[in-house]
């Protein structure tokens, strides 16, 4: 009988025994997942430490860091010249020729630099005797030529005009003063002083009160509130000029696009905010177009601008700007921009040296070839004749090295170089639209050169109040880009444009900075 309990006992535990077992197999899987878990939470975590440090990093580069955007493989570009002459040939023929042509050991010479002597600027010529008693009896042998350059500081001169009133046959006879519009005149402002003060608040981001301190000092006290009344009594006079420079930009069919942050006071909140300033460039007909609507970065601002444009625009990889290329019924195309591409990969180099440094010498190789292009001043059929020849293999080797990296399960997407390869790789066939034509450039450049004035204005004069005071700035900076993409004296073109007496009939065409001809 004992024995039988003995048996039922054990048989009981035995059950027992599998039921923990059982139990603590699956408090082993529960246990198993959790770890799973937490080493991919900790695998996560450690995958965002390292992207915010990364940001941290290139944010205090930014910031602190140098502005050059040269790499490591265009500094070492002496590297590449070997392949670059190479019998493959990366260099169009004609090139090769002329390095042929030279001596294989050429004696290195110093040649001084010529003193420069200043042509273009205005004379004045002084001519300098001995005392009277050393010239008696003295012959003249030569003269030695030697100058100085003086600065005259800006002075402000009151004008008078004096107007001699006649009477004859019973009729007043009057001298009819300088022409000056009416809004200047009630203002008793002069053309050249509302060109000198636009032009020195926004060519040489010189703020109004400093300004006003330079006008202490040639003694005139002119209120602030009164010169900012002028800027804006100019500004509007230019209005019409505006929208003709606007209408001739979208006439091209190729145009640099780029937008940038100001700072505009909110009059509701008394502080300022961040807006954007929209800029186009038609580089065949040397104008420059500004927008601000105020301040949006929407869609529909772009959109709305090139409601009737047709041809190619160039810009980064905004989404606004890759919606209209998708969308606007085959009329608009977009070229995207390799400097772009670029500056991820120099941004990425302190993340991933290795592989940011192969693209980089990838894309070196493309800028090369651009650059020795535009040296030579080949004709744009030209110019896509040797893109298709020797640009097309490296664009290829570029291709499929991206392709690889972004299946490269080591190269992780949050990272900085797998952000880069991720932007390049969509940006890529918007980038190969340069083979359509030879005008086309490589990058959007040109309209980043445009939006920098903007930027370093805001280094100085801060802000602008409203938003009526910044769609005044596109207005001048319309006008003033455009007068330096043609090489023209601003102050001497807007002295003139106010100064002009408006003919009947009489439209802005010959106003135009590629159109305009001093008076």
């Amino acid at each position: 009988m004992k024995r039988n309990h003995l048996n039922d006992f054990l048989v009981e535990q035995i059950k027992n025994k599998d039921s923990q077992i059982e139990g603590l197999n699956q408090l082993i899987s529960s246990l198993i997942e959790k770890i799973e878990s937490l080493e991919k939470n900790i695998c996560s975590y450690e995958n965002l430490v390292k992207e915010l440090r990364d940001t941290i990093n290139l944010l205090n580069k930014r910031l602190y860091g140098s502005k050059s955007e040269k790499s490591h493989s265009e500094n070492s570009e002496r590297k590449y010249n070997g392949e670059k002459l190479s019998s493959k040939g990366t260099y169009p023929k004609e090139k090769i020729e002329e390095k042929s042509d030279k001596k294989s050991n050429p004696r290195k010479s110093y040649k001084r630099p010529e003193r420069r002597t200043y042509d273009d600027i205005e004379e004045k010529i002084e001519i300098l005797e001995p005392d009277a008693e050393e010239l008696i009896g003295a012959k003249f042998v030569r003269s030695e030529k030697s100058f100085r350059l003086y600065m005259i500081p800006a002075k402000i001169v009151k004008v008078i005009y004096d107007r001699r009133i006649y009477a004859k046959d019973g009729h007043l006879i009057m001298p009819k003063l300088p022409y000056t519009p009416e809004e200047f005149y009630r203002r008793h402002a002069d053309p050249s002083l509302m060109a000198g003060i636009l032009t020195n608040k926004f060519l040489y981001h010189l703020p109004i009160h400093r300004q006003l301190n330079m006008f202490v000092n040639a003694g005139a006290k002119i209120a602030r509130s009164t010169l900012y009344d002028w800027c804006g009594t100019a500004i509007d006079a230019l209005e019409g000029l505006y929208y003709s420079i606007r209408s001739e930009v979208l006439k091209g069919n190729y145009l640099n696009i780029d937008e940038t942050t100001i700072s505009v006071i909110d009059e509701d909140v008394h502080h300022a905010k961040k807006e954007y300033m929209w800029g186009l460039v038609n580089t065949k007909s040397k104008l420059t177009f500004f927008a601000y609507e105020d301040g949006s970065r929407s869609r529909n601002v772009i959109s709305n601008i090139l409601e009737s444009y047709i041809g190619t625009i160039q810009t980064d990889g905004y989404s606004a700007y890759k919606s209209i290329g998708e969308n606007k019924n085959n009329k608009i195309q977009r070229l995207s921009c390799l400097s772009h591409i670029r500056r991820k990969f120099l941004e990425s180099r302190d993340n991933d040296r290795e592989n940011s440094e192969k693209a980089l010498g990838i894309i070196d190789k493309i800028y090369r070839l651009e650059r020795f292009f535009r040296k030579q001043k080949f004709h744009p059929d030209k110019i896509r004749e040797y893109r298709i020849r020797y640009v097309v293999p490296i664009f290829h080797k570029f291709k499929n090295w991206l392709e690889k990296s972004i299946s490269n399960p080591k190269i992780l997407d949050e990272t900085l170089i797998g952000k880069a390869i991720s932007y390049a790789y969509r940006e890529f066939k918007a980038l190969t639209l340069i083979f359509d034509d030879g005008f086309f450039k490589a990058d959007n450049n040109a309209a980043e050169r445009a939006m920098r004035p903007c930027k370093l204005g805001m280094n100085n004069y801060l802000f602008f109040g409203n938003h009526e005071s910044a769609r005044r700035g596109a207005i001048i900076y319309t006008i003033i880009e455009s007068c330096k993409l043609n090489g023209i004296n601003v102050f001497e073109y807007l002295t003139d444009v106010f100064s002009r007496e408006p003919q009947p009939g009489e439209t802005y065409d010959m106003f135009l900075p590629n159109k305009w001809e001093k008076n």
